[in-house]
């Protein structure tokens, strides 16, 4: 290391009556501001870019105000969408936490780096590729901080769970900090909170009760009032994690941050419901997406107040379109696309999903989504909607229940015997005339050429990406998701039961 004692003796040597004490502090100066560059230049890069922050609500479909529910009640993510841009085409890569998480987490289709099933044990979890970098590492080499919020303090008490919960093993994909207090405010961050209340149990809403004889249940639910007001309880809380976007967006306004911080709002996927979470319709797959920017950052000019955007995008494309906010250049293996900036990337035709082992069931399902069709192959379709919950599931679904005793006694519409009815091979759905996805397709001649189509486009696109979901799994995982199931089914036995003979009870009572 060169010193300044170095500097001077050499200079003194040459010149030895040029060597004054107030050289010797003008070289000080200049030493240590070559420091000072040398620091910044080498400790991750540019710290100018913008704040970026995620909003990540578990197990939300677009119910909110800004997307057209008139019953409830969310001011603070409408206020979202109407000074930011609303997106309203954006689909999970997987209709459950861990494989989706593990896409956003990435940038990359779950199958693709054998991380897609959910409940992996952490000693069966599979390393990333090597070429596969996790977005936390390509953030933090660029000189961002990653925070993922949990329970803060104040108004923020409660709000951020901390969850990661991804399917693969990894040294760099951690965050590096865990609270807004931690965040060094002369260096950009990135932070996550992960919002619980639209997860099972719901939360209610004293405040602005949802009335159950006012909700829009969707056809493939039988109208019984077991089935409103769970229905209505999902509302509610929907409302109750509005309040909590209310407190983030106030966080960060009281710690001078809400003028050079973009916001992210979208979930993990859709709703908690039969025929929802766990499965490729839209219900599981299709979720909100908002951006907003201040007007002080330059990415306002791609990102305008009250915009809508009806691109096919998948979640994968939110982790691409983030780093390029941050000043990140996508890189080649990543599959996700950038949706916006100068980096904008060619739109999407067709979106895809995922099904894989979902805790005891092994669903093995793929889909293949455009604008008009919606195209699902299940591999396992020796099983039912309704038949393939897990026990979780039947433990804290009212409306599993509702089907499951309607179909006994046979009182079931034909769109919700279809839950009941072994699933088919092949789906396919008109989206635009069907939004429901309730008349399959599938076996009329008519859409032949339209079943095919779609047929090829998914099976090619399974082999572009290398889908290890087509192979067989390990024995030792096979053996460990058979002893999940049976751990699982006991540990949910009692409430089960209870809630069995609870909606038994109500349905039998409202026959009368």
């Amino acid at each position: 290391m060169i010193t300044v004692h170095y500097i001077c003796k050499r200079f003194g040597d040459l010149y030895p009556a040029e060597i004054t004490d107030a050289l010797k502090i003008k070289i000080f100066i200049f030493l240590f501001a070559i420091c000072l560059i040398f620091c910044f230049c080498t400790r991750g890069g540019k710290s100018t870019g913008p704040n970026i922050v995620w909003i990540l609500a578990e197990d939300l479909s677009p119910d909110l105000g800004c997307y057209g529910n008139e019953l409830v009640f969310t001011p603070n993510v409408d206020e979202l969408a109407q000074e930011g841009m609303r997106f309203l085409n954006v689909f999970a890569t997987a209709p459950a936490c861990s494989p989706s998480r593990t896409a956003l987490a990435t940038g990359m289709y779950q199958i693709s780096i054998d991380a897609h099933h959910m409940r992996y044990p952490e000693d069966l979890k599979n390393p990333l590729p090597k070429e596969v970098i996790p977005m936390n590492e390509l953030l933090r080499k660029s000189g961002y901080q990653t925070v993922n919020v949990k329970d803060g303090r104040g108004e923020m008490a409660g709000i951020g769970t901390g969850k990661t919960d991804w399917s693969f093993r990894s040294e760099t994909a951690a965050y590096d900090l865990a609270s807004w207090d931690e965040i060094d405010p002369h260096m950009p961050f990135f932070a996550v909170i992960n919002l619980r209340p639209t997860h099972r149990p719901f939360e209610q809403d004293p405040e602005n009760p949802v009335n159950p004889d006012e909700v829009k249940l969707p056809p493939y639910y039988p109208d019984h009032p077991v089935c409103r007001r769970d229905w209505a309880s999902y509302l509610e809380t929907v409302q109750v994690m509005d309040r909590q976007v209310g407190v983030i967006l106030d966080e960060l306004e009281s710690r001078g941050w809400s003028d050079k911080t973009i916001v992210l709002f979208f979930s993990d996927h859709g709703r908690p419901f039969t025929r929802a979470k766990y499965f490729l319709y839209d219900s599981g797959l299709k979720i909100p997406l908002l951006i907003y920017c201040p007007e002080q950052l330059d990415w306002r000019q791609y990102i305008r107040p009250g915009s809508v955007d009806e691109r096919l995008v998948s979640a994968i494309d939110i982790t691409a379109t983030t780093l390029s906010m941050a000043g990140i250049r996508r890189p080649r293996y990543m599959q996700g696309r950038v949706l916006l900036g100068p980096r904008r990337e060619e739109e999407r035709a067709y979106v895809f999903g995922a099904a894989d082992r979902i805790g005891e069931t092994f669903f093995k399902s793929r889909g293949i989504r455009g604008k008009k069709y919606h195209y699902i192959r299940n591999y396992n379709h020796d099983l039912s909607v309704n038949s393939s919950a897990t026990a979780y599931r039947r433990a804290t679904h009212p409306i599993w229940h509702v089907l499951r005793i309607l179909d006994e006694e046979k009182r079931l519409a034909p769109e919700q015997q279809a839950l009941a009815d072994l699933m088919a091979e092949d789906e396919l759905y008109d989206v635009e005339l069907d939004p429901y996805e309730i008349h399959n397709l599938a076996t009329l001649p008519a859409y032949r050429d339209v079943l095919e189509d779609m047929k090829e486009r998914l099976v090619t696109w399974q082999a572009e990406i290398m889908d290890y979901g087509m192979f067989p799994d390990p024995p030792a995982l096979q053996e460990h998701f058979r002893q999940y199931g049976m751990t699982s089914e006991a540990r949910h036995a009692n409430r089960f039961r209870e809630l069995n003979e609870r909606v038994r009870k109500e349905i039998k009572c409202s026959a009368k």
